[in-house]
């Protein structure tokens, strides 16, 4: 007999849901609803794990692949740099406009038997406290997308190096070095205007820059944009980091970087998308900063139905903490998070959950300043207002100044 060996029979993954809420914001067109649906569901359909990112990679290489006008590159740690061209050539002294989102979220590396029971390695934070009872479903790192094996953590172990190891139980399926683990969660479902899924964070990130870059290539926009779809995320920012001690970013580049990050009563699900101003590590270019709340007001004006949040987003760190202290100028644009790598309120695994209309709120903003190009920066805007408030008050200022320093009584 030959050919593979038959997989085993495990247990369905549980099922999902994506349908497109009827109430709708009216920041995106019903087209441009759907192109939005079809990259988030394409992206969190696909197991990744930090350093096994070959699902949701593949898609983007496929994006690229079969749109025209952009251009596909890999950089020595193989992240992924998509260049819609625009419509004419970028002047050498002008700014090129990046997004940037990760492709893994925390999961689990096999890591064999010991002492004759199934043993991972935990990729990403993930308070230990929550494991135990977790299930997992494990993939073929490279491999297919039907899963070879399902488990239940039975518990966590020691170790020495402070790493989390965990053992597993209830084993069933082929055991394979090499493969990974994601929760065994819904790929995604969409109710009551949320999105629940095994993974937000960081693919509605990536699966925003997709549906911003399409929309684009479609608009026929001037203005070159870069997608950058980094990896290991989770581990500390490897693949961001490897990107920027290789050199790989043109010069001139300017980062908007895209998280989901954990909600705060500053940052509410369902309210916006969140212009984020800084993380837990650091604060944020301000002038770019400035040409998202430009852009976020422009589109207010626009389309009532928007709405926008700007926060400190301390929750947790982003690449846009790597970018700029590597010198790249970064902003950052976030979706508030619930159950944050996917720890739920009751101290067990969960899906997370982010609003609908604030993803399609993303899209439209990222849209909006990348067809920006050419308008009066923020800065000169705030630089000409204080300078009417200069020229307004300054006989005033004048007069009493005289005044005071002369000691003269009020």
């Amino acid at each position: 007999m030959t050919g593979r060996p038959e997989r085993a029979r495990l247990a369905p993954a549980p099922p999902s849901r994506f349908r497109l809420p009827r109430r709708s914001s009216g920041v995106l067109d019903q087209g441009e609803r759907e192109l939005a649906l079809g990259h988030a569901r394409a992206l969190i359909e696909a197991p990744t794990a930090p350093y096994c990112e070959d699902g949701p990679y593949a898609l983007v290489e496929e994006f690229a692949r079969s749109h025209p006008g952009f251009e596909l590159e890999r950089d020595e740690h193989a992240n992924l740099l998509v260049t819609w061209k625009g419509t004419r050539k970028r002047a050498k002294s002008e700014p090129l406009l990046a997004l940037s989102a990760h492709l893994d979220h925390p999961a689990f590396h096999y890591a064999g038997k010991r002492g004759g029971r199934h043993q991972a390695r935990l990729a990403g934070g993930v308070p230990a406290r929550f494991l135990p009872g977790a299930r997992l479903r494990f993939f073929e790192a490279g491999g297919e997308s039907e899963a070879l094996a399902t488990a239940r953590i039975a518990r966590v172990l020691r170790t020495a190096d402070e790493s989390v190891r965990v053992e597993l139980e209830h084993f069933a399926g082929r055991a394979r070095r090499g493969m990974f683990g994601v929760f065994d969660l819904p790929s995604g479902t969409i109710r009551g205007g949320r999105l629940h899924a095994r993974v937000c964070d960081d693919l509605m990130g990536a699966a925003a820059i997709l549906s911003t870059l399409q929309m684009c290539a479609r608009a026929g926009i001037e203005r070159p944009l870069l997608g950058i779809f980094t990896r290991a995320e989770e581990t500390g920012f490897v693949g961001c980091l490897g990107l920027l001690k290789s050199g790989a970013l043109p010069a001139g580049t300017q980062v908007v970087g895209l998280e989901c990050s954990p909600r705060r009563s500053t940052a509410r699900v369902g309210r916006g998308p969140v212009i984020r101003v800084g993380d837990k590590q650091s604060i944020f270019d301000p002038e770019l900063t400035l040409e998202l709340e430009e852009a976020a007001r422009t589109l207010t004006e626009r389309v009532p139905g928007f709405r926008f949040q700007r926060a400190l987003m301390d929750g947790g760190s982003c690449e846009s903490t790597a970018y700029n202290h590597f010198g790249t100028r970064a902003a950052a644009v976030c979706l508030a998070l619930g159950n944050y790598h996917n720890c739920g309120p009751d101290g067990r695994i969960a899906p997370e959950f982010v609003g609908w209309d604030d993803y399609e709120g993303l899209v439209a903003l990222l849209f909006e300043l990348a067809r920006g190009s050419g308008k009066a920066s923020p800065r000169a805007k705030i630089e000409a207002r204080l300078q009417r408030i200069w020229e307004r008050e300054y006989n005033l200022l004048s007069t009493s100044s005289r005044r005071l320093r002369r000691g003269e009584k009020r």
